[in-house]
């Protein structure tokens, strides 16, 4: 009996698989996003319809498309990995110190911002982001979203802000990728607020000659963000420019403006390894073995640029000498700044006797500043009469912090140098 009631069931369990009907209509495609097709992935904005990992990641075993590794190995070195400075992610710093900072602004609108003096303006986020990530690949790039590298965010006009007084917005036309790189790099209001009440410092304002004219100066930071002093450099304004001196812009300028021209063609030349050049975005960088500063200079070496009126060289004219001339000018400017019989006769005293307006190390070897501030803050005041001279303190800071040493717009660094010496020599 056990046997033949096995048999039957063995004989059910053959019908079934064998006699299967017709297959019922075809089911609805699941959903997409984050719960749907695409939740094995880090979801992060969306992917492209059929994105294969390989279309991008080594095939064949070898990463040649869009040579990820190669590119992300690079950028492991740059300024922006080794001090991107991730940790800042609050509503006033996430917006450029980090990725998801980032995002928020380009999804938002960035050609929208405005900036106004004394309020929380500029590239703002609307949340702090204290689970953030590094400033990397997907802040520039949307790979999965579109199934390339194409940049994020390329369009909308950046509007150049400028903290001096009587100086005007200006709108940078650059090209897509510069219009990307100066989404962050732009000014932005100091670490204390300019004028109003107390402990506010004064705005820069070349047109403050009189005699009652004060600048009250309550902080050692007193100058732009550091991240806007190369866009305004190069745009040639930010600085403070007295009266009776002419100032004036290098072609590098110019050629930015109509298009000739971009961030990248210096700062993402030819990769040299991970030293140099592609995504690392250095000019200068030191080779392996090595503990002296080589030079990417194929970005300037072109035929269009300077390939055809003398290649550029470490030790060329417009390389060497345009960078001993200002690091000599920044060290003139700043023994002035530091000699309290010079600044004395603008400088109103304190516990009697009349103090520098800075203190500084410059390295005598590269000309490099490792440290630039004037010597108060709090509310241990720095009071300059006439108000104006205080411009000489906040070119500069500015031509320390550009620290291109005059290679963006050498004819405006030398304007405010001479300008700003000059000045404190009358």
């Amino acid at each position: 009996m056990k046997n033949f009631l096995t048999v039957l069931t063995a004989i059910a369990l053959f019908g079934l698989i064998a006699c299967e009907g017709p297959a019922g209509p075809a089911g609805k495609d699941g959903a997409t996003g984050a719960t749907g097709k695409d939740a094995g992935f880090v979801y992060f904005e969306g992917f492209k319809a059929d994105l294969k990992c390989a279309t991008c990641h080594a095939p064949n075993d070898v990463d040649t498309t869009f040579r990820v590794i190669t590119k992300s190995t690079q950028y492991e070195t740059s300024g922006h990995k080794e001090l991107g400075n991730y940790d800042r992610n609050t509503t006033t710093c996430a917006g450029c110190h980090t990725n998801e900072g980032f995002f928020e602004r380009t999804t938002r609108g960035v050609a929208n911002e405005t900036f106004t003096l004394n309020a929380a303006s500029g590239p703002m986020v609307n949340q702090n982001y204290y689970s953030s990530s590094p400033v990397g690949c997907f802040t520039c790039h949307t790979p999965h979203k579109r199934g390339d590298f194409t940049l994020r965010d390329t369009v909308g006009q950046v509007k150049i802000f400028s903290l001096v007084a009587g100086n005007t917005t200006k709108t940078f036309t650059g090209n897509t990728t510069a219009q990307l790189c100066v989404k962050c790099h732009q000014p932005r209001m100091t670490s204390q607020f300019l004028i109003g009440t107390t402990n506010l410092s004064w705005q820069p304002d070349p047109t403050k000659t009189g005699a009652t004219d004060t600048a009250k100066i309550y902080t050692s930071r007193w100058n732009n963000h550091v991240s806007g002093e190369g866009i305004q450099t190069l745009l040639g304004f930010g600085g403070v420019e007295f009266a009776g001196y002419t100032y004036s812009s290098s072609y590098h300028s110019t050629a930015l403006q109509n298009k000739t021209l971009d961030c990248a063609d210096c700062h993402m030349a030819t990769p040299i390894g991970n030293k140099g050049g592609g995504h690392t975005f250095k000019v200068g960088y030191i080779p392996e073995g090595s503990t002296t500063t080589s030079y990417n200079f194929a970005g300037c070496n072109t035929t269009s640029c300077h390939g055809t009126s003398g290649a550029i060289t470490s030790t060329s004219a417009k390389w060497a000498t345009v960078r001993a001339e200002m690091t000599g000018k920044i060290r003139q400017l700043a023994s002035i700044m530091m000699d309290s019989t010079v600044v004395g006769k603008w400088t109103v005293k304190k516990a009697g006797k009349f103090n520098p307006w800075i203190t500084m190390t410059v390295s005598t070897t590269t000309g490099d500043t490792s440290y630039a501030a004037n010597a108060n803050t709090g509310t241990n005041v720095l009071q300059i009469i006439p108000a104006a001279k205080a411009g000489a303190l906040w070119n500069l800071q500015m031509a320390i912090y550009e620290a291109s040493h005059g290679i963006h717009n050498t004819a405006y660094t030398r304007s405010l140098l001479d300008a700003s010496i000059a000045e404190l020599k009358k």
